[in-house]
């Protein structure tokens, strides 16, 4: 792959993840999404 088709892909995934990000917002689901990060960053430090 060239550098600039991975640029493209990269940039579509970013715009897919703002787009899901939006659409959480507006069907009010941050908090069922900022619950599971905090659970991830929590077992990720608890293995340390």
């Amino acid at each position: 792959m060239d550098l600039s088709e991975k640029r493209v892909i990269g940039s579509l995934l970013l715009l897919l993840g703002l787009s899901f990000l939006a659409v959480g917002l507006h069907v009010n689901q941050l908090d069922t999404v900022s619950e599971m990060v905090r659970k991830v960053c929590e077992t990720a430090i608890a293995g340390l």
